[in-house]
């Protein structure tokens, strides 16, 4: 994956979570992480865990930043290119909830977080199938 292409996808999740952000009222750490592991940006759940930390919770986390970049499991460009595009995206997704009836955030935060679960299940299946071999 080129770096630009890789810049364009860190774009891509930083809208879309950013968006979803505001709308359902999350900081949306776990959408950031499934999408840069789904996207193969992060090449490992670490990685995934590290560059979201530093894109979503910097200032109130800094101590585990500090120790995920230490150990080299942050990607710093893309943990900044989500965090811009977040801040952009969130404030539509603030003003999109306004226009709907409050289940609909509900029901989108319910999905959204079943098919998250599902997803980490099987990552998480399939990395301890790795480890029994």
């Amino acid at each position: 994956m080129t770096k630009i292409f890789t810049f364009l996808i860190a774009a891509i999740i930083g809208s879309i979570v950013g968006f979803l952000g505001g709308f359902q009222g999350i900081a949306g750490g776990f959408y950031i992480s499934m999408l840069l592991l789904a996207t193969d940006i992060a090449k490992t759940q670490r990685t995934a865990a590290g560059t979201t930390l530093l894109a979503v919770l910097f200032p109130i986390s800094i101590g585990a930043v500090w120790e995920y970049y230490k150990s080299g499991d942050i990607n710093i460009p893309v943990a900044l290119i989500i965090t811009f595009f977040y801040i952009i995206f969130a404030t539509f997704g603030a003003k999109a909830n306004e226009q709907f009836a409050e289940h609909v955030p509900l029901f989108t935060l319910a999905i959204t977080m079943g098919l998250t679960s599902i997803y980490f299940g099987y990552k998480g299946l399939k990395a301890y199938k790795k480890l029994k071999k």
